[in-house]
């Protein structure tokens, strides 16, 4: 259990820092595999229409939207005063209202999406977000383990939610990013630039390596360096460190 809160800290914090779709589609599909999934999608609303964030296979997510899925998906579609917490498996193709979700299902199992969880979000103007985290092969222990964590997978769910809410679309006038690194980013690089090093930098954000090389890559690739030197003179360069 330990491990499970280590992957959720590190979660929101690297959340703390996300501010394209990229970013927060790698923040998620780290989380998920440490939390011992495959995939994860997140299903929100736009003013221009519905928006999708997921590592699922882009074969499927094009397919999912162009057979019309959304609108009858039932994760998608079920009344808003249900459990937030929806669990679903792709075996019970045969409890579909139509045969429409009966062949969204099978489809589905055809891509080896299997089962999964979906946290249903309430969102403004009736509108609400889906956040759902999907595996190929249903296990016991998996079982047990979405059991007992319901609640912790609920507020995953709800935090992603309110920083993509919160960060997506975020530009200047100009229509761009105000600034390629976030405080995180460089952070890390300012301590890099000092001579410490990731357990170093880890020790002192209270974070884990693996956390802080999450931080530094994305700097590296926010910045296009080819190493991570390189992003620390392009970042002291553009006056982005102290």
């Amino acid at each position: 259990m330990k491990d499970v809160k280590r992957a959720c800290d590190e979660f929101v914090d690297c959340l703390h820092t996300a501010q394209t779709e990229d970013d927060f589609r790698r923040v998620a599909e780290r989380a998920a595999h440490a939390l011992g999934f495959r995939w994860f999608a997140y299903f929100g609303q736009r003013a221009n229409g519905p928006n999708l964030i997921s590592s699922y296979p882009k074969s499927w997510t094009s397919y999912y939207f162009r057979e019309g899925y959304h609108n009858i998906d039932p994760v998608l579609q079920e009344p808003r005063n249900t459990s937030r917490v929806f669990l679903w498996d792709g075996r019970e193709a045969r409890s579909a209202r139509s045969p429409k979700e009966r062949r969204l299902f099978d489809d589905a199992l055809s891509f080896k999406i299997r089962t999964g969880l979906t946290v249903r979000i309430p969102s403004s103007q009736n509108q609400f977000a889906a956040f759902t985290l999907a595996v190929d092969e249903r296990s016991l222990g998996l079982d047990r383990f979405i059991e007992a964590s319901q609640e912790m997978l609920e507020m995953v769910g709800l935090t992603y939610h309110a920083h993509v809410s919160a960060r997506i679309g975020r530009t200047s006038a100009a229509g761009e990013i105000v600034c390629p690194l976030t405080q995180r980013e460089r952070q890390c690089l300012a301590w890099i630039s000092d001579g410490k090093t990731m357990q170093d930098i880890a020790q002192l954000l209270g974070v884990s390596s693996r956390g802080v090389k999450f931080h530094l890559d994305n700097a590296r690739r926010n910045l296009a360096a080819l190493t991570l030197p390189h992003a620390v003179a392009l970042a002291f360069r553009q006056g982005l460190l102290p």
